[in-house]
Parts: C-alpha cells; sequence; structure tokens
C-alpha cells in the first residue's frame, strides 16, 4: 500500500476532525495551524478518493500552464473558470508559479546542488512583497520550496502560508512533485547518478476545508483506505526535462515526440 495514502488520510482527519472553525472573507472552515504531511517520493503522490475522484487532466493543464510560465497566458480559463476572478488587473495572474520557477530559480537548484551536495541554499521563492496588499484576489499561497541532498536522496521541503486540503493540495502536490522530478532527473544526468528519490514535507500555516466540502471529506474519512485508489506518474530523463523548457517557450508544445511532455497532454 502506498503509505502517502495514510498520510493523506490523516490530514483530513486532523483538519475535519480537530480543525477550529474560522470565518475568512465569510467563508466558514475548518482549520489547523502549522500541519506538517510527509510523502514518500518513491510512490505516486498523486491523491484520488472514490468520494473525491481526482481530475487528472486538469492538474497536468495547470502544470504545462506553470512550464510555459507565461504571466498572461490565458488558456488555463478553459481548464478552471475560478481563474477569470484571479486575473489581475494588467491581465495577469500572479498564481502562474512558472513565472517565478522557470528556469533561473530552477536553474540555481541544480547548479547550486550540483556544486554543493550539502548546500542549504538550493531554494525557490514565490510569493513576494508585490502580492501583499488588501485588494488583491491573487495573494500567492506558497512561500518557496527548497531542496536537499542528505544520505544520497533528494528530500523537498514546500512551505504554503495557506491551502485548501481538498483541491488546492491536490494541485499543488502534483505540480510540486513533477518539479521535485525535473531536479532530480537533472542531478542523476549529471553529478550525482546514484541519487535516489526521497521525502517531500509539505508545511501549511493554515491547512483547512471549506464548508462546501464537510460532506466530501467526511465520506472520504469513512471509506478509508479501501477508498484510495493509486495513480501512477511520470519520472522524466535529464534530456526531456531540458527539452521541455525550449518546447514550453513554443505554441508548438503538443508537437513534439518528448515523452514527458506527450504524458503531460494526454488526456
Amino acid at each position: 500500500m502506498n503509505t502517502n495514502a495514510t498520510a493523506y488520510l490523516s490530514a483530513y482527519a486532523e483538519v475535519f476532525h480537530r480543525g477550529d472553525i474560522i470565518v475568512p472573507r465569510g467563508q466558514e472552515c475548518l482549520e489547523v495551524c502549522d500541519y506538517k504531511l510527509k510523502l514518500d517520493m518513491n510512490h505516486s503522490v498523486l491523491t484520488s478518493f472514490d468520494a473525491r475522484k481526482l481530475n487528472l487532466d486538469y492538474a497536468k493543464q495547470e502544470f504545462l500552464w506553470y512550464l510555459r510560465g507565461d504571466r498572461f497566458d490565458t488558456s488555463i480559463e478553459q481548464h478552471a473558470t475560478m481563474w477569470a476572478k484571479l486575473q489581475q488587473a494588467d491581465g495577469g495572474y500572479n498564481s502562474n508559479y512558472g513565472q517565478y520557477i522557470f528556469p533561473n530559480q530552477f536553474d540555481f537548484v541544480v547548479s547550486e546542488l550540483g556544486n554543493d551536495a550539502w548546500s542549504r541554499r538550493a531554494s525557490i521563492v514565490l510569493l513576494n512583497e508585490s502580492h501583499l496588499y488588501s485588494a488583491n484576489t491573487d495573494v500567492v499561497c506558497t512561500y518557496g520550496m527548497n531542496f536537499r541532498i542528505r544520505q544520497g536522496v533528494l528530500d523537498m521541503t514546500v512551505m504554503m502560508r495557506s491551502n485548501d486540503v481538498i483541491f488546492g493540495l491536490t494541485n499543488d502536490a502534483f505540480c510540486f512533485t513533477m518539479i521535485y522530478r525535473m531536479v532530480l532527473a537533472c542531478l542523476k544526468g549529471g553529478p550525482y547518478p546514484g541519487l535516489k528519490p526521497g521525502t517531500y514535507t509539505h508545511i501549511a500555516n493554515s491547512l483547512h476545508v471549506y464548508e462546501r466540502h464537510f460532506r466530501m471529506i467526511e465520506d472520504i474519512l469513512d471509506d478509508g483506505l479501501p477508498g484510495y485508489r493509486e495513480i501512477p506518474m511520470y519520472w522524466p530523463s535529464m534530456s526531456e526535462v531540458l527539452d521541455a523548457f525550449k518546447l514550453g517557450r513554443t505554441a508548438g508544445l503538443l508537437e513534439t515526440d518528448n515523452e514527458f511532455i506527450k504524458w503531460l497532454s494526454a488526456t
């Protein structure tokens, strides 16, 4: 059994059974603060339970949107209407994480760890000062990511200021795991061919569930592990990752022999 399913169920139970009621912007939630979820990167982190079926097609499209790294790419609205509400006055989206990650900060992480396996500096920063004003409808939810090599494995920690445990965590975990797999591929294809997958620690200052999902999370918990469905994820090679960066900047993203991009593009 994928131990990540148990970790997710523990997070759901903590929020639903022991969370405190909060009402930010008039929306009732159950919340736990400073929650730490630890996932095993040797297994898939995709969450699909019978009571909350994963929309893998959307998760892939969101990651492709990140990979293109275009703040003004409106194509994401075809896949989730909520993005129209988050579009900024300049026509862009703060929460297209790709604009911050690719290529510069991603390249820094790979270079830093490639030069010093003990480095504590291999970080990617997402939330920034320009996002912090009261009228902003799209305050980035992620502070940043840190990557470390210890005992021959690659570990990652993601720090969130706020995370919806039902939909937000599902898509975030997918996207962050794909970035992790891309970093691992570059390091294995370069200075550390023996590097192995380690852990993904996901820390949320506010891990919460909205009132509209109370019944869903209760059903997930009632079903328990028998209701979990494991869904595999793709492990890209270094060459596929490097090629994906070039493809990500072109309109012809789908016209490729890159198996990584073809998997992301498949429905």
